[in-house]
């Protein structure tokens, strides 16, 4: 029991860390997104510069517009830099927000079985089971359809596994 106590108190830490670095991240992107539409008008004179243009040439490259799905070639084709900034700075607060929100739900899990000593409660079951569906649908939106699938598969198996309401550990 001690040592399960132990495993949980460090899934808890590292947890929260993460958590702590994924609301940075998420603070750091909405002011970036802000700053990016504000300043769109400096941004767009600074890469009207060949030169500039061609040394940011890979930030330019980089554009995963609505997940991947949207492309945002016309923005960049029509000089908008800033807003094209803006928008991938929003997508990825999105998933900082994503992130903030899954290590919350570990942490308090994690936080429940270390005190009570016992596996996942029925609510606890129901967020688990939220998460894992959320980080399934990330994976589809940002690696592609078979590492959803798999990590899907793995993960049902172990809520399967791990999520008996009760259940002394």
């Amino acid at each position: 029991m001690e040592k399960i106590k132990k495993s949980t108190n460090t899934a808890v830490k590292v947890a929260g860390v993460f958590k702590t670095l994924s609301i940075v991240g998420l603070i750091g992107c909405v002011v970036g997104a802000v700053l990016s539409f504000a300043m769109s008008g400096s941004i767009a004179q600074y890469y009207s510069d060949p030169n500039n243009l061609v040394a940011a040439q890979n930030s330019l490259d980089a554009d995963m517009g609505i997940f991947g799905f949207i492309p945002f070639d016309s923005l960049k084709d029509s000089g908008a830099y800033g807003a094209f900034f803006g928008i991938q700075l929003l997508c990825a607060a999105v998933s900082a927000f994503v992130y903030v929100y899954l290590f919350s739900v570990l942490k308090k899990v994690m936080e429940n079985i270390r005190d009570t000593g016992r596996g996942y409660a029925e609510a606890d079951a129901a967020k688990v089971k939220t998460s894992f569906i959320i980080i399934t649908v990330l994976l589809f939106l940002f690696s592609g359809l078979v590492e959803a699938v798999i990590a899907g598969i793995l993960l049902c198996g172990l809520y399967n596994v791990t999520a008996v309401s009760g259940q002394q550990v």
